[in-house]
């Protein structure tokens, strides 16, 4: 069972978060979602509750989204990496497990460049990539400006994510609630925002989760972001496809917990041996 929303002020922004397996004791695992979705509410729900079988997962909404949606100014990929280590900070989640979907991965991979030790591993679910945004071109940002708040548009751009039947409505809702500056901070700086290099430098254990159907982030682009990593698992699942975190949660779920019970301690024990 999930709290109600909550908030926590930081770097002059008020962000939601929602908190599951509250004092049950387990580890922390913060969740972020993907851009123009929220981690808070009924996206998750499959996914969020199978990871609360294991940890206390903190579920972020991110700078200008879901329950922090009022909080758009200043709205850039720095900020919002810089958002989620001091929230790490302010509540006391020190070791935390990161877990991210799509843009929500690239933030954790981000955070961990500028702060690192934000976490003690990242879980990295079908990726934004490392090496930037120059496959999207400007057609995803130029249609959510301009039809960002028209419901209908929303269901037929969102609906050919999904490989299979699934209700979108809660997306759609999530899109709607963002101002459309975020849109235009976002699509202006991921064209050109690589952390190729940075990522390179990363000394934790990294897992990262594919779907081969991905129309959303190129599998290429996501496996070159793995491979900067030193001590990364990939994982790739030949039936799914962006939206693996939403349409196949308890997959997901599964993956992350075998990572944290097996490869983060062996990785771990790497990272430990290898350095100077």
């Amino acid at each position: 069972m999930a709290s109600d929303i909550r908030y926590v002020t930081v770097n002059g922004a008020r962000l939601g978060y929602q908190v599951h397996a509250e004092g049950s004791g387990k580890p922390p695992a913060v969740f972020v979602h993907g851009y123009s979705g929220r981690a808070t509410g009924a996206t998750y729900p499959v996914l969020l509750n199978a990871l609360a079988e294991a940890f206390t997962v903190y579920a972020l909404d991110l700078r200008g989204h879901g329950a922090s949606a009022s909080q758009a100014e200043g709205f850039s990929m720095t900020a919002v990496a810089d958002d989620v280590a001091a929230v790490v900070q302010e509540l006391g989640l020190a070791g935390a497990l990161y877990i991210g979907h799509s843009f929500g991965g690239f933030t954790g991979m981000y955070c961990e460049v500028r702060h690192p030790g934000a976490f003690s591993a990242l879980c990295l679910l079908a990726t934004g990539a490392a090496g930037g945004g120059g496959h999207a071109g400007p057609d995803a940002g130029e249609f959510l400006i301009r039809h960002g708040k028209d419901p209908e548009a929303l269901r037929q751009a969102i609906t050919p994510m999904y490989l299979r039947s699934h209700d979108v409505s809660a997306q759609i809702e999530a899109v709607m609630l963002m101002d459309l500056d975020v849109h235009r901070a976002y699509f202006a700086e991921y064209i050109h925002r690589s952390i190729l290099e940075e990522i390179r430098n990363i000394r934790i254990p990294v897992l990262v989760l594919n779907g081969a159907l991905d129309n959303v982030v190129p599998l290429w682009s996501q496996h070159e972001t793995a491979l900067a990593m030193p001590f990364c698992k990939e994982v790739v699942f030949t039936t799914e496809g962006h939206m693996l975190p939403r349409e196949s949660g308890d997959i997901a779920a599964r993956e992350i917990l075998a990572f944290w019970d097996h490869d983060v301690p062996a990785l771990q024990r790497l990272a430990q041996a290898r350095t100077p």
